[in-house]
């Protein structure tokens, strides 16, 4: 375990002791350079490696994953950040996962485990040797993994966004931003732990008092997760270029329909190519951040979404994309890509995913906008508009 929380350390450990026996050691260390010395001299099975270290800030650590798993190791990353992108690298460098700390549990832990046993890590004096190597760089941004961006090549256009770049310095705001949201998340987290034992040992007369505290924490995790996300966006460089639509298009559909629970998403009259100015972390985020409002408008059941790329005129591209989420109950649709505004559809996090969406569009030199439908009171198709190359 690499982890410098020892609150959450706890929760890893009473985790693991609920495996028995099968568990044989456990360490537990606070930074990596400690992580990575233990593990060299007496290889681990399973390395439950948090993102944010003392030492290592996200980007240095998700280097040091390839670290670990040349060394014979199974790794799990953990992190308090939602972050698609450092969940990609991170199964890019070979960890296993990228769990969601307020997710994690001893059946999670035990199927890392099961993975350990299949992958048979490298014997001592071999794991030494392939951890003494040097490490290649780092596989990121798009191609890089099952919830990566589009494929590489000549018509995907640059990769932008954080993991795109060279490493950012401790100064950086965007290692701030992070470093910032991860301890205010981890406060969540055990937070959130001590709710759910509340809710399990309180009586009726507090259940409504535990539910809205636990929604209190809920409003206030995903407001982190959005003000870092407006951070990274605005100190990402957008280096647009040629993107071919309808292929990036192809390949994002069939990565983020994956899963029993994924929006079923569907790609109408696909046509001819159309090649527009965009980045591929404008892409990622515009695009996700439309899917996500739709599915939290219909929580435990998948969302259809239509997109449809109409053919260029006048020099423009559109694209609409209309899902069966429901309405969002507004007067003023243009309100909704204003900074925390919200309709119908719940949360802050979905007024803050319009407007980074809006802003994206805008600094790729497009727009984004809300066109009510006629079929569906109250709803909303949404239309973005490139510059066709």
């Amino acid at each position: 375990m690499v982890e410098d929380d020892p609150v959450y350390a706890r929760i890893l450990r009473g985790h693991v002791g609920r495996l028995g026996g099968r568990v044989a050691e456990v360490v537990h260390v606070e930074r990596v350079v400690d992580g990575l010395e233990r593990h060299r001299a007496e290889p681990a099975d399973l390395v439950l490696l948090d993102l944010t270290l003392p030492d290592s800030p996200p980007a240095e650590t998700l280097r040091r994953v390839d670290d670990f798993v040349r060394g014979g190791a199974v790794v799990l990353v953990l992190s308090a950040l939602d972050d698609p992108e450092a969940a990609a690298t991170a199964r890019a460098a070979g960890a296993l996962e990228y769990v969601d700390k307020a997710k994690i549990s001893a059946e999670r832990i035990e199927q890392a485990l099961d993975s350990a046993a299949v992958e048979a890590p490298a014997a001592p004096g071999e794991a030494a040797e392939h951890a003494a190597a040097p490490r290649p760089a780092p596989t990121s941004g798009p191609a890089s993994g099952p919830a990566s961006g589009p494929a590489s090549g000549p018509t995907s256009g640059p990769t932008s966004g954080p993991a795109a770049q060279e490493a950012p310095g401790h100064d950086d705001p965007r290692v701030l931003a992070a470093q910032l949201v991860h301890d205010a998340k981890s406060w969540l987290t055990n937070h959130s732990f001590r709710l759910a034992a509340l809710k399990r040992s309180a009586g009726p007369e507090l259940a409504g008092l535990v539910e809205g505290l636990s929604d209190t924490a809920r409003a206030l995790d995903e407001l982190l997760d959005g003000g870092r996300g407006l951070v990274m966006d605005e100190t990402t460089p957008v280096d647009a270029g040629p993107v071919e639509l309808r292929s990036w298009l192809a390949g994002w559909i069939a990565r983020r329909s994956s899963g029993p629970e994924a929006a079923e998403i569907r790609e109408i009259a696909p046509g001819p190519p159309l090649t527009v100015t965009a980045s591929a972390a404008g892409l990622e985020t515009v695009v996700g951040a439309l899917i996500h409002n739709a599915e939290q408008a219909s929580p435990g059941r998948p969302v259809n979404v239509a997109v449809r790329a109409a053919t260029p005129v006048d020099g423009w591209v559109d694209l609409e994309l209309e899902d069966d989420g429901g309405p969002w109950a507004v007067t003023d649709p243009g309100g909704l890509t204003t900074a925390f505004q919200k309709g119908d559809r719940g949360s802050t996090r979905a007024g803050l995913g319009l407007y980074r969406a809006r802003r994206w569009m805008e600094r790729m030199g497009g727009s984004l906008e809300l066109i009510p439908r006629e079929d569906v009171p109250g709803a909303m198709s949404v239309r973005l508009r490139f510059q066709s190359e």
